[in-house]
């Protein structure tokens, strides 16, 4: 009911008509993608997001996506390795 990842176990769910987890590759992607069409096609609401003067989720975010550059490199290998064995 858990997966690895990271050091850690993590509860990922099961969207239908899935049949296992999601992949922590896939859940990174929607969060990612998500972020990048707010920045895309809503570029005043995301300047507002990460204004640290003008909201509270500005650092949150910042941190959120400088983890990504940190966890996403291995992340991918990781995958290549999991699905090429």
């Amino acid at each position: 009911m858990t997966r690895g990842y990271a050091g850690d176990r993590y509860f990922l769910p099961v969207l239908p008509p899935m049949k296992r987890e999601l992949h922590p590759l896939m859940a990174w992607w929607a969060v990612l993608y998500a972020l990048a069409m707010l920045a895309r096609y809503q570029p005043a609401a995301w300047g507002t997001l990460i204004s640290v003067d003008n909201t509270q989720h500005a650092v949150p975010i910042e941190r959120l996506l400088e983890r990504a550059i940190n966890h996403l490199p291995v992340l991918i290998a990781d995958t290549i390795t999991e699905v090429s064995t």
